[in-house]
């Protein structure tokens, strides 16, 4: 158990690679994500690609990651280190290539990481739409959060959209 504030990663699944996004912190990163030791992480997960499974092995169990909705995951990492993370799901072609790092560190470090996020390279809809196109082997990339309504998009992208009046009259 922890007294620490916990930190929200939004997750999204993509062919084939993952994307983190820290909307407090206002930055992203793909197939890496650092977090600070002994602080609870709140994971809220979807996909943007077929169903995927976000799994950390060496912090806990796993969740379906799926379009349109949103899944959720609380783990906590009670020491230092690189942990891979992966798809527990075969998703395809580059499904083997679909890895991640986990880095844990002390709070200083992982300050450190979100303040040198600040001058990277701004992530929006028009960044966000050329990652989400299927690559195999994407490199860590780490990002400024110039969209904070960004992981919103991508679940409300599989919804439809129909008018409070439409479905009272029963189209929708």
């Amino acid at each position: 158990m922890s007294t620490k504030q916990p930190i929200t990663i939004q997750v999204v699944s993509l062919q084939w690679k993952w994307l983190f996004i820290y909307p407090d912190q206002k930055i992203a990163s793909m197939n890496f994500m650092q977090i600070p030791k002994d602080t609870p992480i709140n994971f809220v997960i979807t996909a943007d690609s077929p169903m995927n499974s976000f799994w950390i092995p060496q912090l806990g169990g796993q969740v379906y990651a799926m379009n349109g909705m949103t899944t959720k995951l609380h783990l906590m990492s009670d020491k230092d280190g690189d942990f891979r993370g992966s798809s527990a799901n075969l998703s395809g072609d580059g499904f083997s290539g679909m890895t991640f790092v986990a880095r844990a560190g002390s709070e200083k470090e992982f300050t450190d990481w979100v303040d040198r996020q600040q001058t990277a390279k701004p992530l929006d809809w028009t960044t966000y739409t050329e990652l989400a196109k299927p690559s195999k082997d994407q490199p860590r990339t780490e990002y400024r959060l110039k969209d904070t309504d960004l992981y919103d998009k991508v679940v409300e992208k599989y919804m439809p959209h129909h008018s409070s009046t439409d479905t009272m009259r029963g189209h929708g």
